[in-house]
């Protein structure tokens, strides 16, 4: 090829083409949603109110990430999650492809100088390198290691893919963040009180469940509440705190907007005159520590349990949970098919909140 068709070649595809295909990649890395935190407050605001218009107005009119294309990675089971985000970048005219890593793709290894010589055939730093050449953004999901406690908070595996990607990773759900849920939750209050949240007396409270579960789903309500302005109680036993770091992100979240946090160990009392109830189950620090002790107490608090008589304590307030839930351990039936639930409202909101991220991400 002559130096005059090679300039030819590349004028076909870019006026300005970048100086090389590597900081094309490194640029688009500063779109990564890791949580709430990588969105500045214009920006979370603008895909709540996004995701408002896009739940009242269905499908845009015009498919404006035509020619993008997502890729999805679940490491690990989802219902919601892949169903809405496939669909949410369908409807904005993206293509799609999912994977799951250990079923219809390799399995993948994690770290640095680990010897591959079991089931991981692939390192996450090769797959997402390649993946990030073929797509325009990936959505990963990549759960807790429930085992390691410092890592997990550190939430090293997310950021382990995020630094071998190229392009935007949106995080499906880690170790320790949903940003899809939190901006979820804050769109389906936001639109259940008619943009006037903040002021709002939430309850994010812990509640029973057989298993000790990962922190992701509360850590993100809390700091998706604290971010709206509202009036945060954090219901627990002594037994399950959350990390001290996000209760300290969320107090100042919740400063900046005009609200306030604070903990409480008393269900019953945390609930009375609540505008929002948000139930959860979470393992606490004692999983990592003595995870026999943490299962004996956890089972010893069964009560914790959100009833209809609860509900009937708030002020005609709403319950939400992320979904799914364990009936008649988390909460009552009576509840969730009560007119005071609104969790399927929330989950629906997923689609209309992860629509309007992709618009953020892809740059539509």
């Amino acid at each position: 090829m002559t130096p005059s068709t090679a300039l030819s070649h590349s004028s076909a595809f870019s006026k300005e083409a970048p100086a090389t295909i590597h900081s094309l990649h490194e640029s688009k890395k500063q779109r990564h949603v890791l949580s709430i935190g990588d969105l500045d407050d214009a920006t979370w605001r603008h895909v709540i109110d996004s995701a408002i218009i896009y739940k009242k107005a269905g499908v845009p009119s015009k498919p404006i990430a035509s020619g993008k294309s997502l890729g999805l990675v679940f490491l690990n089971p989802s219902l919601r999650t892949r169903t809405s985000m496939e669909l949410a970048a369908q409807r904005l005219g993206a293509n799609v492809t999912t994977l799951t890593p250990g079923q219809d793709a390799w399995q993948l290894a994690f770290g640095d100088g680990v010897v591959m010589d079991g089931v991981e055939a692939e390192h996450v730093r090769d797959a997402f390198a390649v993946l990030s050449r073929y797509v325009d953004a990936l959505g990963v999901r990549v759960f807790a290691s429930g085992t390691d406690h410092e890592k997990d908070v550190a939430d090293v595996m997310m950021k382990e893919i995020a630094d071998a990607a190229t392009v935007p990773v949106i995080n499906l759900e880690s170790a320790m963040h949903h940003p899809c849920q939190a901006l979820a939750d804050a769109a389906v209050m936001a639109d259940h009180f008619d943009g006037k949240a903040a002021g709002k007396k939430f309850v994010l409270t812990w509640t029973h469940h057989p298993k000790a579960l990962p922190m992701a789903v509360p850590n993100s309500a809390l700091l998706a509440a604290a971010r709206s302005g509202m009036h945060v109680t954090v219901a627990r036993p002594d037994s399950h705190v959350l990390e001290s770091s996000v209760m300290d992100t969320a107090s100042t979240l919740a400063e900046t907007h005009g609200g306030s946090v604070m903990e409480s160990s008393d269900m019953d009392a945390a609930i009375e005159g609540a505008d929002v109830v948000y139930a959860k189950a979470w393992g606490g620090p004692m999983t990592y520590t003595d995870p026999e002790k943490e299962a004996s107490l956890r089972t010893s608090l069964s009560d914790w349990r959100v009833t209809a008589e609860h509900m009937a304590s708030t002020r005609n307030g709403r319950f939400m949970h992320c979904l799914p839930v364990r009936r008649n351990v988390v909460v009552d039936d009576a509840v969730l098919d009560g007119p005071q639930a609104m969790h399927i409202d929330q989950a629906e909101y997923r689609l209309h909140a992860q629509q309007a991220l992709l618009e953020h991400v892809f740059d539509c």
